[in-house]
């Protein structure tokens, strides 16, 4: 089977968050810096990108957005920072320009996903069918997560999936809601097996918990705390570990800022 390599830039990131927002029921008044990741597959036939990150103005216009429309006051949410611009990431690390990707593939809909999509004006966007339905028609309590509707209006150029697909040799969507209404998780083979990008917002606590809240709790994994389901996703979270053991990749991990390739 074909293999790759994982290659991948923090866009920007989220200062000081709450880390009981990603360990549901844990890590009370715990801080983390919160890294938003754009994803590279090296070595395929096309430019493929997982996920597209945000910046500071990206989250800016979200939050003018729901200010307008009343959803979501400023105490509610702290600012983000940018660590570097999205068409300076590209270039660095991937040796691209926005016109050069041909394909995005989407974990899911919330806005420090998706917001850099609109940049890479040829690339098809893939998605579960399931989540392009959510995004449009999200309970208000979730309002908070998603990018402004005209976000999504802009990608034209779409390919919707439904369920466990192969989307190109050796690349494969696992269907992980439970998160959002129809989050995906991405799968990479590489020469040191197959990693599994987190299709919710999760850190390596999630799937890999210390030994005090696992004997503390009794619970192998510890569900995402921002949930349109919490039970579903502690399944799919408990999933993924079963099926890749130690190779899940958080997608918010502060860790990862530490490194830029996998394996």
């Amino acid at each position: 089977m074909k293999t790759y390599q994982l290659k991948f830039f923090a866009n920007a990131m989220g200062p000081g968050r709450e880390k009981s927002r990603f360990t549901y029921l844990n890590n009370y008044g715990e801080k983390i810096n919160v890294p938003y990741l754009v994803w590279f597959i090296e070595g395929a036939d096309k430019n493929i990108l997982i996920d597209s990150g945000c910046s500071a103005e990206d989250y800016s216009s979200v939050i003018r957005e729901k200010k307008k429309k009343g959803t979501v006051s400023g105490e509610e949410y702290q600012n983000v920072q940018d660590v570097i611009p999205f068409e300076v990431g590209l270039k660095k690390f991937f040796g691209l320009t926005p016109n050069d990707v041909d394909v995005i593939i989407l974990t899911h809909l919330h806005w420090d996903h998706c917001m850099g999509v609109r940049k890479c004006k040829k690339a098809q966007v893939i998605i579960q069918e399931e989540e392009w339905k959510g995004a449009y028609n999200h309970h208000y309590m979730l309002g908070g997560a998603y990018a402004p509707r005209w976000v999504y209006e802009e990608m034209t150029n779409l390919k919707l999936v439904r369920g466990d697909v192969e989307l190109f040799p050796g690349i494969r969507a696992i269907f992980t809601p439970g998160h959002t209404p129809g989050g995906q998780s991405i799968a990479i083979n590489t020469e040191k097996g197959e990693y599994v990008i987190s299709g919710f917002c999760a850190v390596n606590d999630n799937f890999y918990p210390p030994e005090k809240v696992k004997k503390a709790t009794e619970f192998p994994v510890i569900a995402c705390g921002v949930h349109t389901d919490s039970t579903l996703s502690y399944d799919n979270a408990l999933k993924l570990v079963q099926m890749f053991g130690n190779r899940v990749l958080a997608c918010h991990e502060p860790e990862l800022m530490k490194i830029n390739t996998i394996p």
